[in-house]
């Protein structure tokens, strides 16, 4: 393969995805089981089902708690995906998922088996803890390649993002501007139809 490699010219980027997707990505994409030690609110969608009740009766904050959790990668290779190996009436209990263009490093963590996840602004978004050091160590090696190879498919996603949030920003302006739209034909609606119904009367006396 090497021979080939040099005589065809492939780049070492190259190279280095096709080890990736060889080797890593579908260990990534099947996925794996981790201790959750600690999530940043911002990391836990509302879809879980104590993730809804919770967040009905408490502020938005980091959570901690012991639980197992189920962690891969999308299938779009853009994001991380989590959920509780628990579950409650077919869902389960606390889910999210972790932008890839949000990490900015993929670190040990508190012991030998645990790995944290950190944001661009250095925040802890993650800390799982795996079954053992050596399975601790593949993950985060996995996962810091997926933040350089994976550069194409995690830029499309965070450009989907904001497009996404430009549509949104768009239709709230729209739904704005209709309310004040609206508001101001109900202020002048009285005075409109008193003026009408005056100008109906001097036509009728003429």
């Amino acid at each position: 393969q090497k021979l080939m490699d040099l005589i065809s010219g492939t780049s070492k980027e190259d190279i280095r995805r096709r080890k990736f997707e060889q080797h890593l990505l579908p260990a990534l994409q099947m996925g794996g089981s981790f201790e959750l030690i600690s999530c940043a609110k911002s990391c836990e969608n509302s879809g879980g089902f104590l993730s809804s009740m919770t967040s009905m009766f408490s502020k938005p904050k980091e959570s901690k708690g012991n639980e197992m959790i189920w962690v891969q990668l999308s299938s779009e290779l853009a994001t991380l995906e989590w959920q509780t190996l628990a579950k409650k009436k077919g869902s389960p209990l606390r889910e999210g998922v972790i932008p890839l263009d949000m990490l900015s490093s993929v670190t040990p963590g508190d012991s030998a088996r645990s790995l944290k996840l950190r944001s661009t602004n250095g925040e802890t978004l993650i800390e799982i803890e795996s079954e053992s050091s050596k399975e601790a160590e593949k993950w985060t090696f996995a996962l810091r390649e997926s933040m350089v190879v994976l550069e194409r498919e995690i830029k499309a996603n965070a450009n989907k993002k904001r497009g996404q949030r430009r549509v949104e920003s768009r239709w709230l302006e729209m739904k704005r501007k209709k309310a004040e739209a609206d508001a101001y034909k109900k202020k002048l609606g009285s005075t409109g139809m008193t003026y009408t119904a005056r100008l109906m009367m001097e036509k009728d006396q003429e």
